[in-house]
């Protein structure tokens, strides 16, 4: 379990992605605590933005804190609450949630761990931190539809709808989603796809 010291203590940067309205995404490499391995993104939300569809993670905990900001909203499977600041919540694998999300009229910062950190989720974070970069994200500063399926569909990809059977995910929905988002132009980040792919 990581303790709320870990969560906050000052964490190794891979790379920063900034966008509108003070919008900012930090990409955490792979670190260890307590003896066990983390990657994660930290982000500052404007208001009313970062609400994502509801998903799970098989076989990967995730921690998430309210480092700043009045409060943050979630959900864990059907419950939904909020997060203060210095409070976490943790997702057990495969438990459907919502991540943390500003639902008041401030900027808030939210970090979240995943562990183990499989290279997928680093790939997401560079997409997503390219996204909001270049102005391609939705109004929840999250990735368009076609862009978020063509991910949850790449091979190795930690990451599905909350309420669809994961067999018919994988073996149907998502390369069907994968391919109708390649015709339209999308694809994973540079620098990791070529990795993950494989």
């Amino acid at each position: 379990m990581t303790s709320s010291s870990e969560l906050h203590r000052d964490l190794p940067i891979y790379e920063i992605y900034t966008g509108p309205n003070g919008a900012r995404i930090e990409l955490h490499p792979w670190f260890f605590a307590a003896g066990r391995q983390y990657l994660g993104l930290t982000r500052i939300l404007p208001p009313h933005t970062g609400k994502s569809p509801a998903h799970i993670h098989p076989g990967i905990t995730q921690h998430s804190l309210l480092l700043a900001g009045p409060r943050a909203r979630y959900r864990l499977g059907w419950r939904t609450a909020l997060l203060k600041t210095g409070e976490s919540v943790t997702v057990p694998p495969g438990k459907p949630h919502i991540d943390p999300y500003n639902d008041s009229d401030t900027p808030i910062v939210v970090r979240t761990l995943y562990s183990p950190g499989p290279v997928w989720m680093l790939s997401y974070g560079k997409t997503l931190g390219q996204a909001l970069r270049d102005g391609n994200v939705n109004s929840q500063q999250e990735l368009h539809l076609p862009q978020l399926l063509l991910m949850l569909g790449t091979p190795g990809s930690t990451t599905f709808a909350a309420t669809l059977p994961l067999p018919l995910q994988r073996r149907l929905l998502l390369p069907l989603a994968t391919r109708f988002a390649r015709r339209r132009g999308y694809s994973p980040a540079a620098g990791l796809r070529d990795h993950i792919l494989r």
